[in-house]
């Protein structure tokens, strides 16, 4: 398969743009699904609460992204766990206990800031971080997720390499049977007077339901195994088909469910973040590929650098500056607006931090 690549000056290495486009939209939606704009159905009615929700499914699609752009990169490698261990796990080890410390103190400072009393100790810290427990650390659960993947690695890049159409239909098939139909039948057991159903706990297929390893695996097959140029229009067409059956599908069991539930919200945020990956690397690799070259490549690697810092420090700036930016903001615009709006301040004060501590050793080695 060719891939339209650019060659970044001084890092002597080629970036696939597309995962960048991919990890920037994701990024966004990261920010999104943590503020007011995405519940806003839940208080709506009618046409506007449809597009809200339509919104909020479609905003699901942030962490499969991501975790599609890991398998696309590290599934095609072959390293051993000594390489692993060294190279990525003790990083994010690393990441874990350095952010989570920064959140504890900067509890702990707001907290005296206000004259309230806050448990700041090295044995409540160590508890939490191996718990994940802290206060404001709730949005981290993804890197302990990205551990568990990373702890496989080896293992899973074998698979990967071995991993043929059967084997992803197979896994796919098992995904919808019970990540989407088996909530979907339990929804209208409900609705119609029904005890519903439960799946034995020693009932796992954790390839096919954990979302460190199917969504990863997923990545890679659809990148490395699928022809973009060859996708013919009717193919196309019945993705578009499959994603928008998808979107009323979970809006419709987010509806009748009454609740912001999140597996309903998810239900089929696999078909949407397969849809959207191969849209957006269809668009920028073979549609407009000057998205992919140039200046342009440049500015969105180098924003897509970024992001993992970005995904990092938004809880920092959300803590202390959040409160008072929705209340200034929703006086000029509707929520939904001040949500969208402080996913760019939320990215550019993220992006610009960043930047500035990947200029120091240790930063730089992480971020």
């Amino acid at each position: 398969m060719k891939y339209t690549e650019i060659s970044l000056s001084g890092k002597g290495k080629e970036k696939r743009v597309y995962y960048e486009w991919i990890r920037l939209t994701a990024c966004f939606f990261v920010i999104f699904n943590h503020l007011k704009g995405y519940v806003l159905f839940q208080n709506a009615s009618g046409a506007k609460q449809l597009f809200y929700m339509v919104l909020s499914v479609i905003t699901k699609i942030n962490v499969p992204l991501f975790f599609m752009v890991s398998g696309a990169l590290l599934l095609g490698k072959r390293e051993d766990i000594f390489t692993v261990l060294k190279k990525r796990v003790s990083r994010i080890c690393l990441v874990i206990l350095l952010f989570s410390l920064g959140i504890y103190t900067e509890c702990r400072l707001y907290a005296l800031a206000q004259g309230r009393d806050y448990e700041f100790t090295v044995k409540r810290f160590l508890y939490g971080v191996f718990e994940r427990s802290l206060d404001e650390t709730g949005a981290y659960w993804y890197l302990y997720a990205y551990l568990g993947f990373l702890l496989l690695l080896p293992l899973m890049q074998k698979i990967a390499g071995q991993m043929s159409r059967s084997d992803f239909y197979t896994l796919f098939a098992l995904h919808f049977i019970i990540w989407s139909m088996f909530p979907i039948c339990n929804l209208f057991l409900r609705l119609a007077g029904c005890e519903s159903l439960s799946l034995a706990g020693e009932f796992s297929v954790p390839l096919a339901t954990t979302a460190a390893f199917f969504y990863p695996l997923t990545g890679y097959y659809i990148d490395r195994k699928i022809e973009i140029r060859a996708v013919s229009k009717r193919k196309w067409a019945g993705l578009c088909a499959a994603a928008a059956v998808a979107i009323c599908l979970s809006c419709l069991c987010v509806y009748l469910d009454g609740a912001a539930d999140e597996t309903f919200i998810s239900l089929f945020d696999y078909v949407l973040a397969i849809a959207v990956f191969l849209a957006v690397k269809y668009t920028t690799a073979v549609k407009i590929p000057a998205l992919s070259s140039g200046k342009t490549a440049e500015a969105v690697c180098f924003m897509g650098s970024l992001t993992f810092g970005i995904y990092l420090l938004d809880h920092y700036f959300k803590l202390v500056l959040y409160e008072n930016y929705e209340a200034f903001a929703e006086r000029f615009m509707p929520s939904l607006f001040a949500s969208f709006g402080w996913c760019a301040v939320s990215m550019f004060l993220g992006g610009t931090v960043t930047w500035l501590l990947k200029k120091l050793p240790l930063f730089k080695n992480i971020l």
